[in-house]
């Protein structure tokens, strides 16, 4: 048995978010748990303790939530992600059913109409914020009328969706607006969170039609209702925006994309692995555990740390390198596991079918300014991206 090496960097320090990636290398180098003494938990930066922690549900638990701040998990404790077991199971079959890939074969066009209207806006643009202009576009648009909340609701997703991920955190300044942010949240659902106060043929609505079948109460399915909020925004946004990032700094993978549009689907997988949206989260420790001949005692929390795992170079080779022909059927971008991102299948249609458009109208990217990191403790995303493209004659 050995102690676990220190790693005594705050990992929800703006200097660590602004500058993540050569940290997450110091990490790894240090070894495969680590002990960050000024947050508190033990942490996995390495894909083979991410992966098999992922799967080890019995004992590295969500169902106490995943906030480092157990006050905070309170507030989280009933939501799809904060869930195990039965009960896990049991409120996927409510949230999820909906965003699978069959059903969502019946918003693909819907999804494509926007998308190439974005498209068509970004052309005539040619310069704009590929965060406000871009990124966030086709998710809010979707999103808004998919989930079906009044507008009460949906003004404030995005604020919702930022506060969600930072209280993950669960000591810092970020972590103490988000708790107060999300009790809004909560007055929310408690005054809206009925079928009759929600748009017909939302999803909102349809967990209060579909919740009582699996035994929830009408506050319970209330709760359901975050499901939709943060996985189906901040995943797709994050990743567009950084899409867009890395395509003009490498102008030859988007070459390869207009080239042969068949990569479009894959180039999105890379994005996703080298950005990593979210960023990291943490499982209680039910019951003391050996990793990587370190003893992690029961009552800890064990932090899987996402980003790290998806730059391992023992997994991926040139792990830096955007590449949109690597092969990246490992990558733990949307997660892994029980509990891999409910979202992921609407990402990916929002994506594909928006770079589908896009390589029809755009020749190439151009940064136009310096971008700024949005500073939230658990997605990785841009704030500001000021972006030029050349149009295609």
């Amino acid at each position: 048995m050995t102690t676990a090496p220190k790693y005594d960097v705050d990992f929800f320090g703006d200097d660590f978010i602004r500058d993540p990636i050569p940290r997450y290398g110091e990490m790894r180098e240090l070894g495969p748990v680590l002990w960050l003494p000024q947050n508190g938990v033990f942490a996995f930066p390495c894909y083979q303790e991410v992966v098999q922690g992922l799967r080890n549900t019995a004992v590295f638990r969500s169902g106490r939530g995943l906030s480092l701040n157990e006050d905070y998990n309170r507030l989280l404790v009933g939501s799809t992600l904060n869930s195990d077991d039965e009960d896990h199971d049991r409120q996927r079959a409510v949230t999820a059913v909906p965003i699978m890939p069959k059903s969502l074969a019946a918003l693909d066009e819907q999804i494509t109409i926007t998308a190439e209207a974005l498209a068509d806006r970004i052309a005539d643009a040619r310069s704009f914020d590929a965060v406000s202009d871009l990124a966030q576009v086709l998710p809010l648009s979707i999103v808004v009328d998919l989930v079906g909340l009044n507008d009460a609701g949906s003004d404030n997703m995005l604020t919702w969706a930022a506060a969600a991920f930072d209280i993950f955190e669960g000591s810092n300044d970020r972590a103490r607006a988000a708790f107060e942010t999300l009790k809004e949240l909560q007055k929310f659902l408690q005054k809206y969170g009925r079928k009759e106060a929600l748009k017909p043929g939302g999803l909102a609505r349809r967990i209060f039609e579909v919740a009582p079948k699996h035994g929830f109460t009408e506050a319970q399915a209330a709760q359901l209702m975050r499901d939709y909020i943060p996985p189906s925004l901040d995943t797709t946004i994050s990743a567009t925006g950084f899409a867009a990032y890395y395509f003009a700094k490498n102008p030859d993978q988007w070459d390869l994309v207009r080239s042969d549009n068949s990569l479009i689907p894959n180039a999105i997988e890379e994005v996703v692995r080298l950005s990593t949206p979210i960023r990291a989260f943490s499982r209680y420790v039910e019951t003391d555990i050996e990793v990587a001949s370190v003893t992690i005692p029961q009552g800890s929390r064990a932090m899987m740390i996402y980003a790290s795992a998806n730059r391992d170079e023992t997994v991926f080779e040139n792990p830096d390198r955007f590449d949109v022909t690597r092969n990246v059927r490992k990558h733990v971008g949307f997660g892994h596991g029980v509990h891999a991102c409910m979202g992921m299948h609407l990402a990916r249609l929002e994506m594909r079918r928006l770079f589908e458009a896009l390589v029809t109208k755009v020749k190439h990217w151009h940064l136009d300014g310096t971008p700024e990191i949005a500073m939230n403790n658990t997605i990785r995303a841009f704030s500001h991206l000021p972006m030029r493209i050349t149009p295609v004659k």
